[in-house]
């Protein structure tokens, strides 16, 4: 849809104000055999948790696999009230970071911004995927804006007032932008995301042979959210001895300490424990999606809870199996009152390299529901 729109009169507002709704790509075996089956249960679980507080959109592969999803809607007693389809292709399931970021200004137009996405710096296959967003704005009917640099969803962090979150290398990466300056990509993102302060935290390569893998190559929604202008939740362990603690959630720490938000105030910070214990695979399609070659169980490493979802009047938090499941949604709850707040078991999202936040992408309130 054309229109004449000037980027700089749109922001991205922050993941707690209002949605119109919430999208999902729906599991299918495309590209990893058995996936649908491992992952549909968490995906039933998430619309069900969803539904009653905003709507539901699916992106399916075909109509064949429609029905199918309405029948297992309709079987577990969801229904399909607040709940509608589209068939888009995709490759996977990672709608945060394929799909659009939505983007409002201040009459409450809707534009869809549509970041080239390479498959987390050319990791995995990802021609369909790039095509998400262009399609949803088709669907939908509205505007597009198109930078020209690599950027996922899950790399992106905004408190709505003008601050962006985010770490150096899930973006300033030669796999994501190679010959694009800091300077330059903040002037893009600052230009399609309506922000005008940047707190960069150092990051970790996904290659790293002490801390990887890590195909996103550390995406700030697994390290630090904000909750509101000026509080985040940073990801935190009581292993100290442990490398990550060492190399990646200390130094994100201090980073922290010392930064301050677009109107100079400084930030409130509160720990949110990674899991006690390591999470492990157990399933025969192992970590990113590959079949397992033995039935040993994969050590993916300790999960974070700062993966989470905030919904209207609901807040999606991943669980584990975890002593500290409990502890990480109490946390949580302290910081979004009047907030139900469901865990959703995300141990076999994460071993496909994400969680909760991972596999959704928030549509602001904005005139087209007129």
């Amino acid at each position: 849809m054309e229109e004449k729109l000037n980027p700089t009169d749109f922001h991205m507002p922050a993941e707690w104000e209002p949605h119109e709704g919430v999208w999902l790509q729906w599991p299918h075996d495309g590209q990893w055999p058995g996936y649908q089956l491992k992952q549909e249960k968490n995906w039933l679980l998430m619309v069900e948790a969803l539904y009653e507080y905003e709507n539901v959109h699916i992106i399916v592969q075909d109509e064949r696999r429609r029905e199918h999803v309405e029948q297992q809607l309709e079987f577990f007693s969801i229904g399909l009230e607040n709940i509608d389809f589209y068939i888009i292709p995709t490759n996977d399931i990672w709608a945060r970071d394929n799909g659009p970021i939505f983007v409002v200004d201040k009459e409450g137009r809707l534009v869809v911004v549509n970041w080239r996405f390479n498959g987390w710096g050319g990791r995995y296959e990802h021609q369909i995927d790039n095509l998400v967003p262009s399609r949803i704005a088709k669907e939908l009917s509205i505007a597009i804006f198109s930078p020209p640099m690599v950027l996922e969803g899950g790399g992106v962090e905004v408190n709505g007032r003008g601050t962006f979150m985010a770490t150096r290398t899930s973006i300033i990466n030669p796999n994501r932008n190679p010959g694009i300056t800091q300077e330059d990509i903040e002037k893009f993102i600052s230009k399609y995301l309506g922000v005008k302060h940047f707190i960069w935290l150092t990051g970790m390569s996904g290659d790293d042979p002490e801390l990887g893998p890590e195909d996103t190559d550390c995406h700030i929604d697994g390290s630090a959210r904000f909750v509101n202008e000026s509080t985040v939740l940073y990801n935190w362990s009581d292993d100290e001895a442990s490398p990550e603690f060492r190399r990646v959630l200390k130094v994100h720490y201090e980073e922290l300490k010392n930064t301050a938000t677009e109107s100079g105030k400084s930030l409130t910070l509160v720990p949110l424990p990674n899991t006690k214990c390591p999470v492990y695979s157990t399933s025969h399609i192992g970590a990113g999606g590959s079949l397992a070659k033995s039935t040993e169980a994969i050590e993916l490493g300790r999960g974070s809870y700062c993966n989470y979802l905030v919904a209207n009047g609901v807040v999606l938090v991943p669980i584990y199996g975890d002593a500290n499941d409990d502890r990480a949604k109490r946390i949580i709850g302290e910081q979004f009152p009047g907030r139900e707040i469901i865990g959703i078991d995300a141990r076999t999202i994460y071993e496909n390299g994400g969680m909760i936040h991972c596999v959704t992408q928030q549509q602001p309130v904005s005139k087209i529901e007129e």
